[in-house]
C-alpha cells in the first residue's frame, strides 16, 4: 500500500519516467511496475501511458501527497544523523529515503535541499554492532517477541542470562537503552544495549502492557536510570549562571535569578546518580542546597579528590 501511495506522486511529478525508470527508482522489477499500475486502474485511479511515461487520466480524485519545506528539512536532518552511524543497517535506507523525497520535490526547492544537503554535516560516534543490535530490537518491539541476552551489569559487574519483553529504545548521553520486562528481576529495567550479547528470539510472546509507556517511565528521570522521587536545589555562581538559564536541563525546572547574579536551579528528579554528576561537573560554581543527602554526597567526593 505504502509503495502503491508513493508511485501516485512519483507519477505526479515525473510524467516522463517510464516503466525502467520507475522500476529503477522503486528497486522492483519492471513486471512489479505493471501489477501496481495494474492495482491503481483497478482501484478507479486511471492512469495511461503518455508515449515517455505515464499520465493519470483525471487528476480530480487524486489524493495530494507533498511534503512542506519544513517537513522535507526535518526528513534532510533525521537522515544525516543516521547516515553519520556511518553502518549499513539504517544508513542506506536512509540515504534512499532521502533521494525518494527530493526527487518528489518541484524543481526550484529540490535544488535548494540538492545544495543544502552538501553543507549540513553531523558527526556521532556510531557502532556497527550497536546498529545491528537496534535492527534487531526495533523487529522484536513491534512483533512482541521475548528476546534471550547475556548482558553484563555495571553495577555487579556480572555477566548473566536475560529474558526480557521489549517495550522500547531510547538514545540518552550518546547511548542507546532497552526499556523493557525484565523477567529475571521481575519488573520493568533499562538496559544499555552496547552490554547485551548474542541477543536472539526466546521463542515466546508478550502482550505490551496498555498502561505502560516510555515517555512516562522516563519523566523525571535526569537521564535515563530511575530512583526515588526526590526535589533538587543547585545554587549556581555569577560566572556560570547564564549558562544554567539558557537552557532547558528538565521540562518542569525552576530558576530564580539572584540579585548577586547568582541563581537557584530546582527541579524533581527519579534518583540523583545522574544529576550528582552533572553538579560535579560544574565544580566549584556549584553548591547543592537540597536534599542534605545529596549535599554530603557532593562534599565527601570533593574532598576525595582533593586528598588524591
Amino acid at each position: 500500500m505504502a509503495r502503491l501511495i508513493e508511485l501516485i506522486s512519483v507519477i505526479r511529478f515525473h510524467p516522463d519516467w517510464g516503466p525502467k525508470k520507475l522500476a529503477e527508482y522503486f528497486e522492483i522489477s519492471e513486471k512489479r511496475i505493471y501489477d501496481d499500475l495494474n492495482e491503481l486502474n483497478a482501484a478507479n485511479i486511471p492512469i495511461v501511458y503518455n508515449g515517455k511515461g505515464y499520465s493519470f487520466l483525471s487528476t480530480a480524485s487524486l489524493p495530494p501527497v507533498h511534503f512542506t519545506v519544513d517537513e522535507a528539512l526535518a526528513i534532510l536532518m533525521s537522515s544525516k544523523m543516521i547516515q553519520a552511524q556511518s553502518d549499513d543497517c539504517y544508513s542506506q535506507g536512509a540515504r534512499s529515503a532521502t533521494a525518494k523525497m527530493v526527487n518528489l520535490l518541484p524543481d526550484n526547492i529540490k535544488r535548494y535541499f540538492v545544495d543544502l544537503a552538501e553543507k549540513v554535516s553531523v558527526e556521532t560516534k556510531g557502532h556497527s554492532e550497536v546498529n545491528h543490535a537496534l535492527k534487531f530490537l526495533n523487529e522484536a518491539i513491534v512483533n512482541r517477541n521475548t528476546i534471550a541476552t547475556l548482558y553484563s551489569s555495571f553495577s555487579s559487574a556480572q555477566r548473566r542470562k536475560r529474558e526480557i519483553d521489549p517495550y522500547g529504545v531510547v538514545f540518552r548521553g550518546n547511548s542507546w537503552y532497552l526499556i523493557g520486562y525484565c523477567h529475571l528481576r521481575d519488573e520493568v529495567r533499562t538496559f544499555r544495549v552496547n552490554r547485551m550479547q548474542n541477543i536472539r528470539p526466546s521463542g515466546r510472546k508478550f502482550e505490551y502492557p496498555g498502561d505502560f509507556s516510555v515517555v512516562n517511565y522516563l519523566e523525571k528521570s535526569w537521564g535515563i536510570f530511575q530512583g526515588k522521587e526526590v526535589e533538587v536545589q543547585v545554587k549556581f555562581s555569577p560566572r556560570v549562571a547564564a549558562l544554567i538559564a539558557e537552557h532547558l536541563w528538565q521540562p518542569d525546572q525552576k530558576i530564580e535569578k539572584r540579585r548577586d547574579g547568582s541563581v537557584i536551579f530546582t527541579a524533581v528528579v527519579k534518583g540523583t546518580l545522574e544529576i550528582r554528576r552533572w553538579i560535579l561537573g560544574w565544580g566549584a560554581d556549584a553548591e547543592v542546597l537540597k536534599p542534605e543527602f545529596l549535599r554530603k554526597e557532593i562534599r565527601e567526593i570533593a574532598v576525595a579528590i582533593a586528598k588524591r
